[in-house]
């Protein structure tokens, strides 16, 4: 039996986007359009409560093993009943001219899907189904509010213009919400690559630093050797000086002889 999970089982998870991705959105569209009499209430007559709470955790459990929002089955009815009224409202302002942007193939899916089909003469005499189950079965997943508010009829109930501005207001806001974060992401990692660099700076300067103290070390041998140089030529100097100090002595000692 496909699990179920319920408001109080990680409904919206923290960890997860609230908004579903395209992906969950697409399953969501492709399972109405092969239970397309789960898709409008006016539709659905003659559906049993078992076969609609069992399509309907179905499509859950579907769409929350997938890479996006995770929701509640409740959520998920909501959420189609949202999409499917803001949808209808788009194509009924864009045919009034109030609006200029053009119905998607996504949204021509879920047009297609509610007008799909002829709803069938609600029978006089019939028992509503209890939305708690037959004698408070353990497995029951709506609580009466619940169901009151998910069976209902919500055709009638269309978005006014002021909600629809709030939802747009709210749509752009968390699109920029998300481009901030992007853009605090890529600050990030400018940042990392510019401490990258400067590390790469710092290791360039400390060679660069101890290729200087070694060529300082080579100059200080080179004065060294030239020291050494300068006082052996001045010792050769002092000793040729002697040498012909002495040679002009005796010479001239030699010529007093002869003399």
């Amino acid at each position: 039996m496909a699990e179920i999970l319920t408001d109080s089982e990680n409904s919206e998870s923290t960890e997860r986007p609230t908004r579903p991705s395209l992906a969950q959105v697409k399953v969501v569209i492709d399972f109405m359009q092969k239970h397309p009499d789960l898709a409008h209430r006016k539709l659905r007559y003659g559906m049993s409560h078992e076969k609609f709470k069992k399509l309907w955790i179905e499509l859950s459990n579907t769409a929350n093993s997938m890479k996006g929002a995770m929701k509640s089955t409740r959520g998920w009815i909501k959420f189609w009943s949202d999409k499917r009224r803001s949808v209808m409202l788009k194509q009924k302002q864009f045919n009034e001219g109030k609006i200029q942007d053009k119905i998607t193939p996504l949204e021509q899916k879920i047009l297609n899907i509610c007008f799909t089909g002829k709803p069938a003469k609600r029978k006089k005499a019939v028992k509503k189904e209890p939305c708690n189950g037959d004698n408070g079965s353990a497995d029951e997943i709506f609580s009466k509010d619940e169901c009151d508010i998910e069976i209902q009829d919500t055709s009638g109930l269309v978005p006014t213009e002021t909600d629809e501005r709030h939802m747009n207001i709210m749509e752009k806001m968390v699109e920029v919400m998300d481009q901030q974060a992007s853009a605090l992401m890529q600050i990030a990692k400018a940042t990392l690559n510019n401490s990258k660099a400067m590390g790469k700076i710092a290791e360039a300067s400390h060679k660069q630093a101890l290729a200087v103290d070694k060529l300082a070390g080579t100059f200080e041998t080179i004065n060294a050797s030239a020291y050494d140089v300068r006082n052996a030529i001045m010792s050769i100097d002092y000793t040729i000086k002697r040498c012909f100090s002495t040679a002009a002595t005796q010479h001239r000692q030699n010529t007093n002889l002869f003399s």
